[in-house]
């Protein structure tokens, strides 16, 4: 889902950008086309409406005196048009046979210089006499005001487009950094929070699930550290008082009983520190099960044979099961889990505790319930929890070390299983363990 999500939001940023990026050159497009002429007027039309003056002031008072009225209207021409204008005889101009081939249709000509200067050409009349403009000043061109103005504005809008991506970006990542800055200074309560639509929304989940599984982990390490040396600490103050009392009693009988007390408190250690390693080699992550197919009707009626003899009862229901139905488990760590509920069980029953069995499609069910007072529903997750007593005040006796809940939701666990409290309507409690068929 994670990963199906990164992908999604990758695709999103993609699509977000490229549609900008298009959506942009798409309106300047247009906006260029609408602002420049549909085609540019070149020079030899520009200046056409010029030689047609220059050449009809020269020509009104005859062919005869063009050379004469140049000369008088010379230096009011290039004032006027603030260009050189210059008037040629064909004799002047050499034998250029495709030179005035060009100019014999009254056309304007179009030269430039030994500088790359424009210097436009026409003929006047059958006269042969050339009349030259130029070098033509150089001219601004509006379209590329217009064409720079565009090309700036793109690349000024894509680059507005992509900081309003990165800015979120940008500020979800310094969120992420503060976070991870902060839970490093074992401030494990840190969690990072982005927008739903946040690009590092995956990352985001991964880290605030990576923090909540980290601050479980130190929380229950530093729990069961604290319950460890309280449960060690009762036996080892009894045993050392034991000790010191050793040399002061003189009467065999009351010596004898010390020593077995003292034999008591060790076994009691033993035990413990025997819970505790299982607990903690159940939750070793690299734990391998070694699982076989029995028959789980013919498993159960072995397992609860050793109860016939129970002060109270425990009934085994299986008339729905078949007997040659095959689940597949570890039967040792399984029959710990079953065992570890029952004796809890028998511990609160008043008459009997019963044990059912199910099979339904992928999922295979133990119910192991009593008829006892029954477990409160605020405690029905945390008395799953190491060291985890109802009543604090029973003793050994009645009330174990805390850990065999703790150890069966394990081994339910190491199953892909779970083990729960059932809500009840009637008296009782009831634990069902449950994990796949297969």
């Amino acid at each position: 889902m994670s990963s199906r999500l990164s992908s999604l939001l990758f695709l999103r940023s993609y699509i977000f950008i490229a549609t900008g990026i298009l959506i942009i050159a798409l309106v300047l497009d247009s906006l260029l086309v609408w602002l420049l002429p549909a085609e540019e007027q070149n020079n030899t039309d520009r200046y056409a409406s010029d030689f047609a003056l220059i050449e009809l002031l020269l020509t009104e008072t005859g062919s005869d005196a063009i050379a004469s009225r140049f000369t008088f209207l010379a230096s009011q021409l290039e004032d006027a048009l603030e260009m050189p204008v210059m008037l040629y005889d064909p004799a002047d101009m050499g034998d250029q046979p495709a030179f005035f081939a060009t100019l014999g249709n009254g056309q304007i000509a179009s030269y430039r210089d030994g500088q790359s200067r424009e210097i436009l050409y026409k003929m006047i009349g059958a006269t042969g006499q050339v009349i030259a403009l130029g070098p033509l000043p150089d001219q601004i061109r509006p379209a590329a005001f217009i064409e720079s103005g565009v090309i700036i504005s793109y690349y000024a809008l894509v680059a507005l487009l992509l900081f309003l991506w990165i800015r979120p970006f940008y500020r979800d990542l310094s969120s992420l950094r503060y976070a991870a800055s902060r839970f490093g200074r074992d401030d494990f309560q840190t969690r990072v929070s982005v927008a739903e639509n946040s690009s590092i929304l995956p990352v985001a989940q991964s880290f605030n699930k990576m923090a909540e599984r980290i601050q479980y982990l130190v929380t229950a390490h530093r729990d069961l550290t604290n319950a460890v040396a309280h449960e060690l600490r009762t036996p080892l103050a009894r045993f050392k008082f034991a000790m010191e009392m050793i040399p002061k009693i003189h009467d065999q009988a009351r010596l004898a009983q010390h020593l077995i007390a003292m034999k008591s408190d060790v076994q009691e250690l033993e035990g413990l520190i025997d819970e505790m390693l299982s607990y903690a080699k159940l939750s070793e992550e690299k734990l391998q099960l070694q699982l076989q197919t029995i028959r789980i009707k013919a498993w159960l009626e072995r397992q609860l044979i050793q109860y016939v003899d129970s002060e109270i009862p425990v009934h085994l229901q299986l008339q729905s099961l078949d007997s040659t139905t095959e689940v597949r488990f570890n039967s040792d760590l399984l029959a710990r889990a079953l065992h570890n509920i029952v004796r809890n069980c028998l511990r609160y029953a008043e008459t009997a505790v019963t044990v059912t069995c199910s099979v339904e499609r992928d999922m295979v069910s133990i119910r192991i319930s009593d008829d006892g007072p029954g477990i409160p529903e605020e405690f029905h997750e945390s008395i799953f929890e190491p060291f985890a007593r109802l009543d604090t005040s029973r003793d050994r006796q009645s009330g174990g070390y805390g850990l065999g809940l703790a150890i069966a939701r394990r081994i339910l666990q190491r199953h892909r299983g779970n083990i729960q409290v059932e809500k009840r309507q009637t008296q009782g409690a009831s634990f069902v363990l449950s994990w796949p068929y297969n």
